[in-house]
């Protein structure tokens, strides 16, 4: 019997949740029939994140909030984004497009992270889409220190 992509998105982030990786994890409905995930993990901004099984779609809604989209930091972040699925990144951190396709969009100056999962591989899709939020927060850190210790309170070092 085939494992829902709900029970395998519920069961990844809940992984992640035992493994301290995660604070405060809630599963809460969201709009249009779609799930979402809510809890803490930079800082102490709440992030959310959201499965719409009928269009295959993972997503950190409003991961990066405050980021005009005509910034250099944004420009930086698309780039960033986009080039995970070349073939010069190495496979562990590459987003294979034969299994997913990942994009950032900004609205009114909040980033979102959306992962289009192909041939119904939902663990590989959240797996990457977790690991891609991590390496973006990394990113983020080392060029845009101001931005990190703004807005998700970590301190200046």
């Amino acid at each position: 019997m085939p494992i829902e992509p709900l029970d395998i998105v519920r069961k990844g982030l809940q992984a992640y949740a035992d493994r301290g990786v995660f604070r405060g994890f809630d599963e809460v409905k969201a709009r249009n029939g779609k799930r979402a995930f809510r809890f803490v993990w930079l800082g102490n901004r709440p992030l959310e994140f959201s499965l719409d099984v009928e269009n295959h779609v993972l997503s950190f809604n409003k991961l990066l909030p405050n980021v005009s989209s005509k910034s250099m930091m944004y420009s930086d972040l698309s780039r960033f984004v986009k080039s995970r699925s070349d073939r010069s990144v190495p496979k562990h951190r590459r987003v294979e497009p034969r299994y997913a396709e990942v994009v950032c969009a900004n609205r009114r100056g909040e980033v979102s992270i959306t992962l289009t999962v192909r041939n119904n591989r939902y663990e590989y899709g959240l797996n990457k889409l977790v690991n891609l939020a991590h390496e973006i927060f990394v990113q983020l850190s080392d060029k845009y220190a101001d931005y990190m210790t703004e807005n998700f309170d970590l301190p200046q070092e």
